[in-house]
C-alpha cells in the first residue's frame, strides 16, 4: 500500500522502479525494524522520514544504486525506496567516482569508560638523625599527602655501611661529613607506596639546598625541618629514581617485594598453574594417608615437595659424598 497522503487512481499509477538507499541515522542499526519499504512521488526532492523515526537534522540519505533505468514516464508515477544496512550491501560493480558517506552508528548513550589501574611505586624515605625528634609530624604530612608507609625501621648504621648504602656519592668532598653523620645517631627507614611514588616524594620534601627549599618550596618538609646552612643536615632522603629507590629498599629491607601485583586473571592464571598442580597433589595424599594432624602434614610435604628448591641432576646426585 502507498503511504502518501494523496488519493490517487489505480488507472493513473504508472511504473514503479526501486531504489536502495542508505539510512545516515544516529540510531543503531536493528535488523528487521530498519528495512522499510516506502513509496513516494518520483517528483519529490526528498523522502518523507516521519515514518521511520522523528525528524532530525542529523538524518540523510544519500542514492546509492538505482537498480533499474526507466525513464519518467509522468509525474503520477512512483518509486519504492528500501533500506538496508551498510554493511550487508553488495558494492561489486559500483561506480568509482561515487563516494558514500560515512554511516554514524554513534548515540547520545552514555559510554562505559574503562579505567586502568595505575602501578602503585615504591620508594625510600629516611629520617635522618636530626630530625628524629620530628619523626610524628612527618609522619602524619606522610599520611596526609596520600602515601602509604608499608615498612619501618628504626636503626642506626656503621661508618661502613653508610660508605655502602651512598657509594653512588664517593668521590666528593662531602662524602666522609655524610658518613660521619649519617653514623652519628638513630634513623628511621620507611617504604613509602603511592603512585608516581618517587616522584611525588620528591616533591613533597622539596630541593637538597635547604636555603633553597625555604625560598621557593617554605612547605616542604626539608624547609620546615632541615637546618639552614648545612645541605647535609637537610631532615630526610629520598631516592632520585625509580631503579635506586629498589636498590636503597633491598639495602634496608631485603625480604620486601618492590614487584608490582598480580591482578585479576593474571592471579588467577598463576593459581591455576602454579599453586593448583601441587596442592592438589598434597591435599591427595594427605587424603589417602589420613594423619593425626592433617595441616602439620600437609606442611610438612609441602616443604619436602616445594618445586622452586634447587635439586641436583640424578647423574650427580648418585655419587656419593
Amino acid at each position: 500500500m502507498c503511504d502518501c497522503s494523496q488519493k490517487q487512481d489505480d488507472k493513473t499509477v504508472g511504473k514503479v522502479e526501486t531504489v536502495t538507499l542508505f539510512s545516515k541515522c544516529p540510531v543503531p542499526y536493528r535488523p528487521g525494524r530498519d528495512i522499510l519499504e516506502h513509496t513516494i512521488p518520483i517528483g519529490s526532492d526528498r523522502m518523507p522520514i516521519d515514518s521511520v523515526q522523528s525528524s532530525s537534522s542529523d538524518t540523510t540519505c544519500d542514492s546509492a544504486k538505482i537498480s533499474s533505468t526507466d525513464t519518467e514516464s509522468s509525474s503520477e508515477s512512483s518509486r519504492t525506496y528500501k533500506f538496508v544496512c551498510p554493511t550487508e550491501y553488495d558494492y561489486s560493480g559500483e561506480e568509482e567516482g561515487l563516494k558514500l558517506s560515512p554511516v554514524c552508528f554513534e548515540t547520545d548513550r552514555v559510554k562505559e569508560i574503562v579505567e586502568k589501574e595505575s602501578d602503585i611505586e615504591y620508594t625510600l624515605a629516611i629520617i635522618k638523625p636530626e630530625a628524629v625528634v620530628y619523626r610524628k609530624e612527618i609522619e602524619r604530612r606522610i599520611y596526609a599527602e596520600g602515601f602509604e608507609i608499608c615498612q619501618t625501621r628504626w636503626l642506626q648504621l656503621t661508618p661502613e655501611q653508610v660508605a655502602e648504602f651512598y657509594s653512588n656519592r664517593f668521590g666528593e668532598l662531602s662524602f666522609p661529613h655524610l658518613v660521619a653523620y649519617m653514623s652519628s645517631g638513630s634513623i628511621i627507614a620507611f617504604v613509602l607506596a603511592k603512585e608516581n611514588a618517587v616522584e611525588e616524594w620528591k616533591r613533597l620534601i622539596g630541593p637538597t639546598t635547604v636555603a633553597e627549599a625555604r625560598l621557593y618550596f617554605p612547605d616542604s618538609i626539608r624547609a620546615r625541618y632541615g637546618r639552614k646552612g648545612d645541605n647535609i643536615k637537610n631532615a630526610v632522603h629520598g631516592s632520585c629514581g625509580r631503579e635506586r629507590a629498589e636498590k636503597e629498599i633491598h639495602f634496608f629491607f631485603p625480604e620486601f617485594i618492590t614487584e608490582p601485583l598480580l591482578r585479576d586473571e593474571t592471579a588467577e592464571d598463576f593459581l591455576w598453574d602454579t599453586i593448583n598442580p601441587v596442592l592438589v597433589e598434597g591435599l591427595t595424599l594427605c587424603c589417602k594417608h589420613r594423619p593425626a594432624d592433617p595441616v602439620l602434614w600437609l606442611a610438612h610435604w609441602l616443604i619436602l615437595n616445594n618445586p622452586n628448591k634447587p635439586k641436583l641432576p640424578e647423574d650427580l646426585a648418585l655419587i656419593p659424598t
